[in-house]
């Protein structure tokens, strides 16, 4: 049996926990290992539900992203004007992403994240 692919939330938001409730009905799946968000309620639900410490939860994607790829993946569910600005960090690190539909508000941060 493979392992279970990581994940880490960015923007813990209803959007986002949806996809990374996986991880709780199908452990053998997925597995989340830290979150990116900028509300500390939301960042220590995530710790607590998922079972992650403290050193895996972040204010920023951007100060994610600093720390290198730490997963093998992204559900990025933040609001959809966020989605450059948290999207391209990580996707420069090196990371696959989920990212919630639509994933731009216009087109020219449309392309931006597609050529990233």
């Amino acid at each position: 049996m493979s392992k279970p692919i990581t994940a880490i939330i960015v923007g813990a938001g209803h959007r986002a926990l949806i996809y990374a409730e996986l991880a709780i009905t199908n452990p053998e799946l997925l597995k989340i290992v830290g979150v990116a968000d900028p509300n500390p309620v939301r960042r220590e639900m995530c710790m607590k539900k998922f079972g992650f410490g403290e050193d895996m939860c972040f204010e920023t994607a951007r100060g994610l992203a600093v720390k290198g790829k730490l997963a093998d993946t992204i559900i990025n569910g933040t609001m959809d004007h966020q989605h450059l600005e948290t999207s391209i960090p990580l996707l420069d690190v090196g990371y696959d992403m989920l990212l919630e539909k639509p994933f731009a508000p216009n087109e020219e941060e449309m392309r931006e994240i597609v050529e990233c």
